[in-house]
């Protein structure tokens, strides 16, 4: 017979439609007393269900001989249940130092990203965390006191970009615990859950208490019913306005998005900020760490900036602005240069293609493409260099003075600032043959006289797997 906490779990599932049979879950287990919660619950209704579990932990690398306790603990617990697990160790310190961040918010930007790997390396349907009703309650004190708008205050919200499920939302902390000694499960503590220093633990160690205790006994109940309106009205609105929208899209590759804004200034504010969250949670950033004066400043910034300006939002968001569009990115293409022997092939950084190099006799010639350039094989050389862009670049082209500067040709072709560096140059020396996708040397070209050519060629890996980066930028642009 089902508990009563195990009959209010498996209500939100149905009424959110969480999982269904046949699903795999990966199940986010820190080892706290939530988590365990929720791994045990989920494996008594995975029996009749259908659905199966993989367990995921990751050591943030933060607490030394306690994190590896933990990371222990739960290994230990998924083999009792027969269950897979997939463990971790992270280097969050660094990380929040390399991108300016937070401890918390590093933490967080590093578990999700190691928890959607997960998801895609083990073909998950779904994550599910511990997240719990004083969890919601908390998250709506946080935001409200940091300042936010609706959106901001719907809070944990029971589904996130549709692959994050949240099955305890609605579970407070006090039935959470007679759920552990009901069922005698051993937990991991985090000392540093005590650390009052922590913005969350103020609140949830001082403030609500003294609310609950000088105010409303059930002000955790308060603040749920509170995200909940607030949430369902939000999605209403988003509702309403999301064919208007997807009518502004231009282009979409993975981690990046172009959106036309011919008509933002007519554009109501509500409208506006729906549409800011919404290009945010596209290109897979996390919309929950926005507060209202980021959306805010980026309504004003979208309707005053000139083309080019570049506007950054917190979680590595970064926003161009062009002539009549919006071009967002959760990433950045950093330069590069790889060396390569003739024929050959080259795997391209920070985007979904490759660049392969074949020699043809001229009978055999391929047909000429944007993503392929054909040359002399007896005039270049067989030692290439594949390479990012570089300050005062130019090719030799037909007409124009003999040469053309690849900044001329990035701006003719309205190419954003953003992705420039994604731009594979093929260069032979300090000679550029190819600036991939626009324009062709002329060095090099074939003749008559040409008796074996070497095609070069732009190619996409098969989208079939997973794990495969992002898509290259000539699917954008």
């Amino acid at each position: 017979m089902l508990s009563l906490v195990t009959k209010k779990v498996e209500e939100t599932i149905l009424r959110h439609g969480m999982i269904r049979p046949g699903n795999r879950i990966i199940v986010a287990v820190s080892g706290g007393g939530d988590s365990i919660v929720l791994l045990h619950i989920l494996y008594c209704l995975s029996k009749n269900w259908d659905f199966n579990l993989i367990v995921a932990h990751l050591n943030h690398g933060l607490r030394g001989c306690e994190g590896e306790e933990d990371a222990k603990f739960v290994a230990e617990y998924a083999t009792s249940l027969n269950l897979p697990s997939v463990l971790e160790k992270a280097d969050v310190r660094t990380y929040c130092k390399k991108n300016q961040c937070s401890i918390e918010q590093g933490a967080r930007e590093v578990r999700y990203d190691f928890l959607k790997r997960v998801l895609l390396e083990q073909n998950g349907d779904s994550v599910a965390t511990g997240h719990t009703a004083n969890d919601q309650a908390e998250t709506v004190l946080m935001r409200l006191l940091r300042g936010c708008g609706s959106s901001g205050l719907s809070s944990i919200r029971p589904i996130r970009n549709g692959w994050i499920i949240r099955p305890l939302l609605e579970v407070p902390s006090d039935e959470i615990s007679d759920y552990i000694q009901k069922h005698g499960l051993s937990f991991r503590s985090d000392s540093s859950n005590a650390n009052q220093a922590i913005f969350r633990n103020k609140i949830r160690h001082h403030l609500i208490p003294l609310l609950e205790q000088e105010y409303n006994p059930k002000i955790r109940e308060g603040l749920g019913r509170l995200a909940e309106v607030i949430r369902n009205e939000s999605e209403y609105l988003e509702g309403k306005t999301r064919n208007l929208i997807k009518s502004c899209i231009c282009n979409k590759a993975d981690g990046m998005i172009r959106l036309n804004i011919d008509n933002w200034g007519e554009t109501a504010p509500a409208i506006q900020r729906i549409f800011i969250r919404y290009m945010v949670r596209e290109v897979g950033g996390n919309e929950e760490i926005l507060s209202f004066d980021h959306i805010e400043n980026m309504c004003k910034w979208i309707k005053l900036s000139c083309t080019g300006q570049i506007y950054e939002l917190p979680g590595k968001i970064r926003i161009e602005k062009r002539k009549n569009s919006l071009v967002i990115c959760r990433f950045i293409f950093d330069p590069y240069q790889i060396s390569l022997e003739l024929p050959g092939s080259v795997n391209l950084p920070g985007i979904n293609s490759s660049i392969n190099i074949n020699e043809y006799s001229i009978k055999d010639i391929p047909n000429s493409s944007p993503t392929r350039a054909i040359f002399d094989a007896d005039v270049v050389s067989r030692k290439w260099i594949i390479r990012s862009r570089e300050a005062g670049d130019r090719i030799l082209s037909l007409g124009l003075n003999g040469s053309k500067s690849v900044k001329k040709i990035f701006n003719e072709h309205d190419v954003p600032r953003l992705i420039r560096n994604g731009v594979p140059i093929v260069t032979c020396g300090a000679t550029i043959l190819w600036v991939v996708g626009f324009r062709q040397s002329t060095i090099g070209m074939v003749t008559q006289k040409t008796k074996r050519v070497i095609v070069a060629e732009l190619v996409s890996k098969n989208r079939c797997n997973k794990t495969a980066p992002r898509s290259h930028y000539m699917g954008f642009l």
